[in-house]
């Protein structure tokens, strides 16, 4: 056969062959990544590096409804921006129930490989052995932008064990023109000089109530004594009741009639009773504060030299002991903390975040934004913890926190019970 008729053959053979190699080079792509439905793919950058395996992780929170709802679509979002990390999330929303399931599921090395504390329970689960330090998470213009007195209460044995997410501290506000009526153009700053103002407020209007407390609210009572007290550490570590404690609690059993028991949810109320100098004062957590009218919040006296365990009313995120996926889980607590999303939060639920370049006037990123919390908190919530207002590290304080808050429910609906109550904490030291 002449050499020429094997040429259409030799043609078609490499053609078949060209085909071959680019149909095998399209399949073995290192850049083309499948999503984890497996219905579409996605293309790297070139030069990008590529995870071609998906992780799971598991985060519990406990949170309302509303906030649980905005940490699903930020979490929406982690999940688009990383696609091979597909993340499950649990809210229980009663607290209580969550710290002993999380507790169990710690104690049987089944916790979530993130969850999201009471800053009050992150030691005690660091003491127990149940969480990972999470100083590693800390780094750069992340740690440069944190706040000393959030992270104070989250350092022990040399590590930091949480991250913070926000804070929602009690202050103790004041009516001014009552105030002045009282002959005081300061808050009382001792227990005689508020009893002496408390006293003349009730002589000239037997309605007037010179204090409001929310039944069951046990942060709300530590801050209120303690605002009268020196040494907070009998407050913070509650180991028992001190005589002069009882003895301001057994006062207000004496004036009830005066004390008025407006639910902290009650906005309409407290503007109400504030507006109409029925109130001397109250202990608001700030989002509260922040819901109050413009015209009540404009004559209400915030006394800032006492803002008491800033940080016990906040949350952070920790990471479980028994975690596989900590490299995954210290990402997704990186992006959720980070100063986009703790403004997101800010603006919708008024806890105050934990980014102290949310609350610089000259931010970039405060460029068009809603809310902008107010710049003297930065210096409270920067400023070093007191010893005596960080709890011991131990692993029984949570659970003397509820008990605790349990009896002050019980006993301080109305008709008060303080003896009731004193008899009780005596009883359980």
């Amino acid at each position: 056969m002449s050499p020429r008729k094997y040429v259409p053959f030799i043609i078609g053979a490499l053609l078949f062959a060209a085909l071959m190699l680019i149909q095998f080079s399209g399949h073995t792509n290192p850049a083309r990544v499948d999503k984890p439905d497996g219905k579409t793919t996605v293309q790297s950058a070139p030069g990008e590096h590529v995870i071609d395996q998906t992780s799971d992780i598991h985060v519990s929170v406990s949170l309302p409804s509303d906030q649980f709802r905005l940490l699903v679509g930020l979490n929406r979002n982690f999940m688009m921006k990383y696609p091979h990390i597909q993340v499950q999330l649990a809210n229980e929303e009663t607290e209580d129930r969550a710290y002993a399931l999380w507790t169990e599921q710690s104690q049987q090395g089944t916790a979530s490989d993130v969850m999201l504390l009471d800053n009050g329970f992150v030691i005690p689960f660091a003491v127990e052995g149940f969480l990972k330090p999470a100083d590693s998470i800390m780094t750069g213009d992340m740690l440069s932008d944190q706040m000393m007195g959030l992270l104070d209460p989250l350092r022990w044995n040399g590590y930091l064990w949480g991250v913070p997410k926000d804070v929602n501290p009690y202050v103790v506000v004041w009516n001014g023109d009552l105030l002045t009526q009282a002959g005081l153009k300061e808050p009382p700053t001792d227990w005689a000089a508020y009893q002496t103002a408390a006293a003349k407020v009730m002589e000239w209007n037997a309605e007037t109530s010179i204090v409001n407390w929310s039944a069951g609210d046990l942060y709300q009572q530590l801050v209120w004594l303690g605002t009268f007290q020196t040494d907070q550490s009998d407050h913070i570590n509650l180991r028992k009741i001190s005589e002069k404690q009882a003895d301001q609690l057994k006062w207000f059993q004496a004036v009830e009639r005066n004390v008025s028991r407006i639910r902290m949810q009650a906005t309409g109320e407290l503007n109400e009773a504030l507006l109409g100098n029925k109130l001397l004062a109250a202990i608001l957590p700030w989002d509260a504060f922040e819901k109050l009218s413009e015209k009540v919040r404009g004559k209400l006296v915030v006394d800032r030299n006492h803002i008491l365990f800033p940080w016990l009313n906040g949350r952070s995120y920790v990471i479980s002991s028994n975690s596989k996926v900590e490299e995954e889980a210290m990402l997704w607590i990186r992006e959720m903390t980070d100063s986009n999303n703790q403004q997101v939060i800010y603006e919708q639920s008024g806890q105050l975040p934990a980014r102290a370049s949310l609350y610089a006037s000259n931010s970039s990123i405060q460029s068009g934004q809603l809310r902008i919390p107010p710049a003297w908190w930065l210096k409270r919530l920067n400023a070093k913890q007191p010893d005596d207002q960080l709890a011991f590290p131990e692993p029984q304080w949570p659970v003397r926190w509820q008990q605790r808050e349990r009896q002050w429910q019980l006993f301080s609906q109305q008709p008060l019970q303080i003896d009731a109550y004193i008899n009780a904490l005596t009883a359980s030291e």
